[in-house]
């Protein structure tokens, strides 16, 4: 009956032992649950906050990358200025290139090139067609008479006007002035309106007309500048006009060694009346004059009568 008892309080004991063994295990199973689960939203955490972290670097990445380029922009936009204010380039080469899209970029020169129309007088043949003398008038005028002849030498006048035309045309070329010419062919001969119209349509800074004179008395020589009136289109050009021909025939005489005979101011002839740029009349010299119509066919006085013009046109238009 003892040992009965004594068995039976030790199958107890070894019961709630048991118990307590399984109890502990359960609570130790909960806490380690919790743990991983915590460990689980540390983690979570953390990786959020990472990545935070992350797009947070990534910006101030991209924002120092911006900075940089932006940086680099300037210095090359310094480097460039500096470049252009150092170099040693003539006025003519100067280019500027505008900060536009890459379509619109342009590049400009800053040369003040300047445009001279020459008009040698007269034609072969001349032309007996009518045009009216002023826009504001209705008097009507053939367009070429036809010119003088060389007591002489018998050398139409239209055949030196063109020979000293084209060199004056290439001298003005050879100094970077554009030149328009009203014509280049001693059977054309084209109407005063017409060659007034040459200047204005060529916006030109100066029209210059070669011609030459002639007289009864074989004793009359020289040269003589005609400028227009204030008539028609030309009461807007009729003072620099003036001004620019008295300055081109001193230059004429001085280079020829000829005598001067004047500025003479004309409201009659067409095409100055219908002239909206600034428009002179050369008379270099008398064809009938036996002495001046053979130096007027000498290619070395030529040469001077040439010289002598485009060096007045240089100084008229501030080129000198």
């Amino acid at each position: 009956m003892k040992k009965a008892l004594t068995l039976f309080l030790n199958i107890i004991i070894l019961f709630g032992l048991f118990g307590l063994f399984c109890l502990f295990g359960l609570f130790g199973c909960t806490s380690k649950a919790k743990e991983h689960s915590v460990e689980n939203e540390l983690y979570n955490e953390q990786e959020t906050d990472y990545e935070k972290e992350e797009g947070y670097v990534q910006e101030i990445y991209f924002v120092q990358k911006v900075d940089k380029l932006q940086r680099l922009s300037r210095e090359k936009s310094k480097a460039i200025k500096e470049n252009t204010s150092t170099s040693s380039v003539t006025p003519e080469t100067i280019i500027t290139v505008t900060t536009t899209p890459e379509s619109d970029k342009t590049v400009k020169t800053n040369t003040d090139r300047k445009t001279v129309v020459i008009d040698p007088g007269h034609g072969a043949g001349g032309n007996r067609e009518e045009e009216r003398q002023s826009p504001d008038s209705e008097v009507m005028k053939i367009k070429d008479p036809g010119g003088a002849q060389g007591v002489s030498s018998r050398i139409p006048e239209y055949v030196v006007n063109m020979e000293v035309a084209l060199k004056l045309k290439t001298l003005l070329e050879q100094n970077n002035v554009n030149v328009v010419m009203t014509k280049i062919d001693n059977n054309v001969s084209p109407g005063n309106i017409e060659r007034a119209e040459t200047g204005n349509i060529n916006n030109a800074d100066l029209e210059i007309r070669i011609h030459c004179d002639s007289a009864a008395d074989k004793s009359a020589n020289g040269a003589s500048m005609l400028v227009p009136a204030p008539i028609g289109y030309a009461v807007d050009i009729s003072s620099i006009s003036r001004e620019y021909g008295q300055v081109i025939l001193n230059s004429l005489v001085t280079e020829a060694g000829m005598y001067n005979r004047g500025v003479i101011e004309r409201k009659d002839l067409t095409g100055f009346n219908w002239s909206k740029v600034p428009v002179v009349l050369v008379e270099m010299g008398f064809m009938s004059s036996p002495n001046e119509d053979n130096l007027l066919n000498d290619n070395s006085y030529q040469d001077k009568l040439a010289v002598g013009l485009c060096n007045g046109i240089f100084e008229s238009l501030g080129l000198n």
